[in-house]
């Protein structure tokens, strides 16, 4: 019986390290994500140690390979003919993210971890039900988020009240004259830098300073709104700070 039972418990070992792979990710986005749910009998090569080079990222002898939407297609195409490659869909929706952690769970057989870390992550959003303020959402250049946005139907699906100056769009660029005439209680500024910036100018205009004033202001940073799929908690929980 015991040694049966050594048997067993040999053949999970065995089976257990066979699992275990090497992983390379080509977006910094991934590289703290990633250590997150991945096993800890995998090895982990995060983007910034190859810098996205093709014979760096041959060296490594990778198992599979975590890529973007907008990662470099020619460097896709190489890793393609070299080994197993997984697309990481940049989502318009919080459905559609949910799915694509279903879909790279299922392409690396780790179902079961990334269903877990998408559970934890829904539970640490759930801040935004409390919060009671209409939210518009600024970036430079003029640009703010659209109703088809990831980062707006994030928020609304998590109970924020997000202002847009379009429904139907993901990206819309307002006017200065538009935007003063739009009321939200909370302005978030994504990814504005700290200093002066020809992209930033209207942030010291002379009409809108009068009219940031009167709002509550939120700095998001560019770290942060540049991944805000993989850390959708810690967007929400900046949106949504006291």
């Amino acid at each position: 019986m015991l040694r049966t039972l050594g048997v067993i418990l040999m053949t999970c070992m065995m089976s257990a390290n066979a699992s275990a792979q090497r992983l390379v990710s080509l977006n910094p986005c991934f590289d703290a994500w990633v250590p997150q749910w991945l096993p800890a009998a995998w090895e982990f090569v995060p983007s910034t140690t190859h810098g996205n080079r093709l014979e760096r990222i041959l060296a490594a002898q990778p198992d599979a390979v975590l890529y973007g939407t907008y990662t470099n297609a020619r460097l896709v195409a190489a890793l393609d003919e070299a080994t197993q490659i997984v697309r990481v869909d940049e989502p318009n929706s919080w459905s559609q993210w949910q799915q694509s952690l279903a879909t790279v769970g299922a392409a690396l057989q780790l179902e079961r971890e990334l269903s877990v870390w998408a559970i934890a992550q829904e539970q640490r959003m759930s801040v935004g039900k409390d919060f009671q303020h209409d939210v518009l959402i600024i970036m430079p250049n003029q640009y703010s988020w659209g109703g088809s946005s990831f980062i707006v139907d994030m928020l609304r699906h998590h109970g924020v009240s997000v202002v847009v100056a379009d429904e139907d769009v993901a990206l819309v660029q307002i006017r200065l004259e538009q935007l003063i005439q739009m009321q939200p209680e909370r302005v978030v500024l994504d990814g504005f830098a700290s200093d002066y910036a020809r992209a930033n100018d209207w942030l010291w205009h002379n009409a809108l300073q009068p009219w940031l004033q009167q709002r509550q202001v939120v700095q998001i940073p560019t770290e942060l709104s540049g991944c805000p799929a993989q850390r959708a908690d810690d967007y929400l929980n900046k949106v949504t700070q006291s």
